[in-house]
């Protein structure tokens, strides 16, 4: 048997072996809602609350697809990426212009951008958000990540990545997981893991373009199906989706919201057969 857990839901999904065939739970899906915009890109906070992004702006609904806020970049860049780890501080990313934005929960600047080129960082590629109300950094220049506090101030600093990888690094974001670790998707090299200071630990052999860090399990899609990893002992398995042509997924709180490849968000709620 194994047990994963899914943000408070206890999620187990057991597999029984006879003779040569295997049997397993199957999630049971409830459609909820379609969110009536199309997305890019799709995330959740440990609230359940859901925020879509088109690159140009970025939408807050509740975890039934009711609206709630919005927020438009206008002349401040395309959004490269959004962090919800915070429900009560959001980080937005744009890599046109080099700056990070923070919004309170109702999508609102708390402070003008910070501009990562003010902190002599001369290709910021990969921003997340980390404890503390500090934020990560992988700047392509240096091949190196850096970790700032609340204040700017640097707080800590990888090796150059480089020295960990065989293959050309090809980073697509970074993101810091409840249990401390940093981890960089990365898509010739898989999924880098480091600890809280910046430290390497390892190399997880997924690649893929989109991960969502559920305590210490990695959700991705792959062949239609939903795969979970577990980030320590490395094992996974992998439950049926609802639809065929899921790209991305979230889960919270009993609720799954999936972006199909036509660019559609829709909820649904979970439970077992």
């Amino acid at each position: 048997m194994r047990v994963f857990y899914f943000s408070g839901v206890l999620f187990v999904c057991c597999i029984v072996f006879a003779s040569r065939t295997s049997a397993q739970t199957v999630p049971d899906y409830t459609f909820i809602s379609e969110i009536n915009k199309k997305a890019t890109f799709i995330t959740m906070d440990k609230l359940g609350c859901i925020y879509t992004c088109d690159g140009t702006s970025i939408e807050k609904y509740d975890e039934n697809g009711n609206f709630l806020f919005s927020y438009a970049a206008l002349s401040g860049g395309r959004i490269s990426f959004v962090d919800a780890s915070n429900p009560l501080k959001l980080l937005l990313f744009s890599k046109e212009f080099m700056h990070i934005l923070f919004l309170d929960n109702k999508l609102a600047p708390q402070k003008d951008p910070y501009r990562l080129s003010e902190l002599n960082l001369y290709l910021p590629t990969c921003v997340c958000i980390s404890y503390d109300n500090g934020f990560w950094v992988y700047d392509e220049s240096s091949k190196e990540l850096f970790r700032y506090d609340a204040r700017q101030n640097q707080s800590n600093k990888s090796q150059r990545l480089s020295s960990f990888t065989e293959k050309e690094l090809n980073p697509l974001f970074i993101k810091e997981s409840e249990a401390g670790f940093l981890l960089l998707n990365d898509t010739m090299n898989g999924i880098l893991i480091f600890d809280h200071f910046g430290a390497y630990l390892k190399t997880i052999p997924v690649y893929t373009d989109y991960f969502y860090m559920m305590h210490r399990q990695i959700l991705y899609v792959r062949d239609n199906l939903l795969y979970l990893m577990d980030i320590d002992t490395v094992r996974q398995m992998s439950v049926p989706l609802p639809e065929e042509g899921i790209k991305q997924v979230c889960i919270e709180n009993k609720k799954m919201i999936v972006l199909t490849k036509d660019n559609t968000v829709k909820i649904y709620s979970i439970g077992l057969q």
